[in-house]
């Protein structure tokens, strides 16, 4: 049993809680996930199984996406609903053109300073540890890239938006922030994920799915399927699984990308997943190595 599950993770549960019950109903000794989801959030929780964890680093993590609720003119100290409150105004007359203008100066790379209750560490202490105690500690701001804001729907003094962004950012603090920028403040209400690592809601499962059995995983060449592929027979599939590293005279005959555009590599023996290799050719060709050379090197090797 090798895959991804692709979990519509509830809410109240952590992420981590998610995976042991993930293991638990399908009797599953090693997985990982691939991002942590809060507890009170829900959606797209890629759970890695067994042979799927070795290609963890490697899957499509461009870009995720996210359906945001932010509550305007209520500011928490955990920046969502989950914190205390810590002021409440009256949030102003606002309309959709006056949003456009302020989600304009989110989109790109900007600065985000992450929130005091997070995970982060500042002298081997995690932030929240500070944070509940009262204590709050200087953080370095972090350059995270917020590719597209949309606004899905105005109902005040809610907003809901769609945020595609990279790996990184906090949706509650970019909620926060944007309240910020509207002058009353806010926190974020509801966050769902809808995307991530290249699987959306669409092929996504519940726990209650699990518990009727005959869930199907997601082939590793699906959570690979952003990256080159190289197809190779049995003789080399036997060295790849030995470790031996690919050399040019092993890829004779064999139809492979241009080095010229690709980094790392699928390698597979009749459709399966093998391998995950680098290409070591930089901005030369194949043609251009020695015949023993070296040109493949072995990320990860699968059983």
């Amino acid at each position: 049993m090798n895959g991804v599950i692709v979990l519509d993770k509830p809410e109240g549960m952590t992420s981590r809680a998610a995976v042991n019950t993930v293991n638990r109903l399908l009797q599953i000794k090693k997985s990982g996930h691939t991002g942590t989801l809060d507890p009170f959030a829900t959606g797209v929780l890629p759970i890695c199984v067994n042979d799927a964890t070795k290609i963890i680093p490697f899957m499509n993590s461009g870009y995720k996406k996210y359906e945001a609720l932010i509550r305007l003119g209520v500011r928490t100290d955990t920046m969502d609903l989950t914190g205390k409150v810590v002021s409440e105004e009256a949030p102003p007359d606002i309309d959709k053109i006056a949003l456009q203008g302020v989600f304009s100066k989110f989109i790109g790379k900007i600065n985000q300073i992450p929130p005091m209750f997070s995970a982060l560490k500042k002298g081997g202490v995690r932030l929240y540890d500070y944070a509940r105690k009262g204590v709050e500690v200087d953080r370095a701001p972090r350059s995270v890239t917020i590719k597209e804001l949309e606004l899905l729907d105005l109902n005040p003094p809610f907003i809901r938006i769609m945020v595609k962004c990279s790996r990184g950012p906090y949706v509650r603090v970019l909620a926060s922030d944007i309240a910020d920028e509207l002058g009353c403040g806010g926190h974020l209400a509801e966050l769902r994920r809808i995307e991530s690592d290249g699987f959306g809601l669409e092929r996504a499962v519940t726990i209650e799915d699990l518990t009727k059995g005959g869930v199907r995983l997601m082939p590793l060449e699906d959570a690979l399927s952003h990256m080159a592929r190289v197809d190779v027979g049995r003789d080399l599939a036997a060295d790849i699984r030995k470790g031996k590293q690919i050399r040019k005279t092993s890829l004779k005959n064999i139809d492979i990308p241009d080095f010229k555009t690709v980094d790392k590599m699928g390698v597979y023996e009749d459709g399966r997943l093998i391998s995950v290799t680098q290409a070591l050719m930089d901005a030369f060709g194949i043609d251009d190595a020695e015949d023993g050379e070296v040109v493949l090197r072995l990320l990860r090797v699968l059983n």
